[in-house]
């Protein structure tokens, strides 16, 4: 298995974008991954303190707003950007609250009248908006992609899963076999823990933002699970890139 793309969300729901090397640092999520979120305008946000993890609930998310799927945000520690079909539709300094300010609005007149209240821009304090609250990172193989989308009749594309890391593979959902093991990428080491449970949002097309059949009956009736991809626990530091070699440790 070797590193076919590396993948970080800025902003949970939405594209996220490629590096071509990242540094993973022990017990810590993903660089860059997941660490803002557009709150759903529910009243917990305004009851809890800020930068504290919630669920996918209290978010904007393609599993209820499949036109999400339309944009695409970059990161680059203090400036985001957010990209409507390949175009530049708001950004801001995330450092300033004009700049938060200006993203928020662009939520409000995208998605405003569809969600509970005002669109609220959150950023995660020293951990990441991800589905699980633990520190874990994904890990996912292109052969099982391939599957998915025979199996399915829509067109191979990884965007649809969301993952950090998809390595080139022959057999689809050869990476289980990885679970419960320990393996070397690039100068990191990792401990496979679990595979990753899909939901509804891989219903929506990531190249149209059109949502199609619910695949997961699918899925179970194919494969006789609902999985793809496996999560993984930093467990030592160091650099990995595109084209790294996974090699099983034990």
């Amino acid at each position: 298995m070797i590193v076919d793309s590396l993948w970080h969300f800025p902003v949970k729901g939405l594209e996220g974008a490629c590096r071509d090397t990242v540094h993973l640092e022990a017990g810590q999520h993903f660089p860059d991954d997941r660490i803002f979120a557009i709150g759903n305008g529910h009243k917990r946000h305004e009851e809890s303190a800020a930068g504290v993890w919630h669920k996918k609930g209290f978010f904007l998310q393609q599993m209820t707003l499949e036109q999400l799927a339309e944009l695409s945000c970059e990161f680059d520690g203090t400036h985001l950007q957010i990209h409507h079909r390949g175009k530049l539709a708001a950004e801001g300094d995330m450092n300033s609250a004009d700049g938060a300010h200006d993203i928020e609005s662009f939520f409000a007149k995208l998605v405003g009248h569809q969600i509970p209240g005002e669109p609220r821009l959150m950023r995660v304090a020293e951990e990441s908006y991800a589905d699980t609250k633990e520190a874990l990172i994904t890990l996912g193989g292109t052969a099982s992609v391939d599957r998915f989308a025979n199996e399915t009749g829509t067109k191979p594309d990884m965007r649809r899963f969301r993952l950090n890391i998809m390595l080139q593979t022959e057999t689809a959902f050869s990476e289980f076999d990885l679970i419960g093991k320990r393996v070397r990428l690039g100068m990191a080491e990792l401990k496979i823990v679990a595979p990753v449970g899909r939901c509804a949002a891989i219903d929506v097309d990531p190249e149209t933002a059109v949502r199609g059949p619910h695949y997961l009956p699918a899925m179970e009736r194919a494969f006789g699970h609902t999985d793809l991809g496996i999560f993984a626990e930093i467990v030592s530091s160091g650099a990995i890139g595109v084209g790294d070699r996974l090699t099983v440790l034990d």
